[in-house]
């Protein structure tokens, strides 16, 4: 895989059973309760086939599939793992040319991890870190990802990100204007609002709902071959970090993401 120069990251939502209709029925997924109304198993299985055109239209990008062990009842399967299995079935007669090219990324526990643990994995892989960034999910968690995670928590290049977001589907019983006004109000209370102030996710209420995604306890070992970002990655792992988003973030050498 070196050479590779683009990352594309899938951020996992849930766990996908099986099940014969490949993701189009709800109860193939373990749902939360707030991803019913908008149907969000067909987003998730919509970021897959959209994952699969990036790899077939561009011989020069990872494709990592992020997400952790995080549902108990789902048992020790990660979030990753069960999107693979679903992409080997949606694109099976396309796995000769891209197959190679997928990895798994079973740690994270919520948005920043999932990019920063991407970008490890793509490390470990190629020796070098991605000169573009692709991250594939939903359209209003866009600024979250490019303006929060990449740009002011990791100093990435804005204007080599892409981000390439879909909707959720309410059905015909919702009122579909107060559904997304109601979409946007949660994703700025619970995930803007609090990286803004905690970049990282080493504090409460962030860091407890991470702890609340991990029943399996898994432990990383990226800080290890990513000593560039080796501060950041130890910190992240602790129940909550005392250090500040300016100490965090001098922490971080300012061009890591340049080739090694």
């Amino acid at each position: 895989m070196k050479g590779s120069n683009h990352l594309v990251i899938l951020p996992c939502h849930s766990i996908w059973k099986g099940g014969s209709s490949l993701g189009l029925d709800q109860d193939e997924w373990w749902l939360a309760p707030f991803q019913y109304e908008g149907q969000d198993h067909l987003c998730f299985r919509e970021h897959i086939e959209e994952c699969v055109r990036q790899l077939k239209s561009n011989l020069n990008a990872i494709l990592v599939l992020s997400g952790g062990r995080t549902k108990k009842e789902a048992g020790p399967i990660s979030e990753s793992e069960s999107y693979y299995n679903l992409l080997k079935l949606l694109a099976a007669d396309d796995l000769e040319l891209i197959g190679d090219r997928i990895v798994l990324e079973e740690y994270a526990r919520d948005s920043f991890e999932n990019v920063l643990f991407s970008l490890c994995r793509f490390n470990d892989l190629t020796e070098s870190y991605p000169q573009y960034i692709s991250v594939v999910g939903f359209e209003f968690k866009r600024t979250r990802f490019v303006e929060h995670h990449l740009s002011e928590a990791l100093g990435f290049p804005k204007e080599r990100v892409f981000y390439i977001g879909n909707a959720p589907y309410p059905g015909k019983e919702s009122d579909h204007t107060q559904y997304f006004e109601d979409l946007d109000q949660a994703e700025k209370k619970h995930a803007l609002d609090h990286f803004k102030k905690d970049f990282y996710g080493v504090r409460h209420p962030l860091s407890t709902k991470k702890n609340g995604r991990n029943p399996f306890n898994s432990t990383h070992q990226y800080a290890l071959s990513n000593p560039q970002l080796e501060v950041v990655l130890r910190e992240i792992i602790k129940s909550e970090s005392t250090m500040e988003n300016d100490d965090l973030r001098e922490s971080i050498s300012s061009s890591w993401y340049i080739s090694h």
